[in-house]
């Protein structure tokens, strides 16, 4: 075997390394808690808001996913400077709900979707900066609220 071809080889090696064990880690990290005033998706209640037409911000997350861990840090930057959605926010597990998903248009994670009057009105993904997120709530009329005065509504 020639220099060449075993400097190659071992760069292979290498790279698939790097790879499998990047997969590994991002596949048996733990999931993000919860952040406070968010809900887990449950159907029939996601349904039920649809139909009496409460504004909702779902975002489609799964513990794998590196735009959803960035997603998630930029949210709790929002939360610590006082702000979240003054809609009700629901996090949508992917790998649990991914028939969900494809049913209304979304086969990605990291995507973020504002419904209201039982409709999605709009859709953003790769939005991992607190700036982009509240860029993107202003533009779908999303208002934020001052964390400590903040009320979920229906709780």
């Amino acid at each position: 075997m020639s220099k060449g071809s075993l400097l190659g080889t071992v760069l292979l090696i290498g790279v698939a390394i790097y790879l499998i064990g990047n997969m590994a880690y991002m596949n048996l990290r733990p999931v993000e808690p919860i952040l406070p005033g968010w809900e887990e998706f449950e159907p029939e209640t996601f349904s039920r808001y649809r139909q009496n037409g409460e504004s909702m911000l779902l975002e489609i997350y799964a513990s794998w996913c590196p735009t959803c861990k960035a997603q998630h840090e930029a949210f709790e930057a929002l939360e610590t400077s006082g702000k979240r959605p003054s809609v009700r926010a629901i996090r949508v597990d992917f790998d649990t709900y991914e028939e969900f998903c494809r049913s209304i248009g979304i086969n990605y994670t990291g995507a973020l979707l504002v419904y209201r009057n039982g409709r999605q009105v709009a859709q953003g993904a790769g939005l991992v900066t607190p700036e982009s997120i509240l860029n993107f709530l202003e533009e779908n009329m999303v208002s934020t609220t001052v964390a400590a005065t903040a009320q979920v509504p229906g709780s």
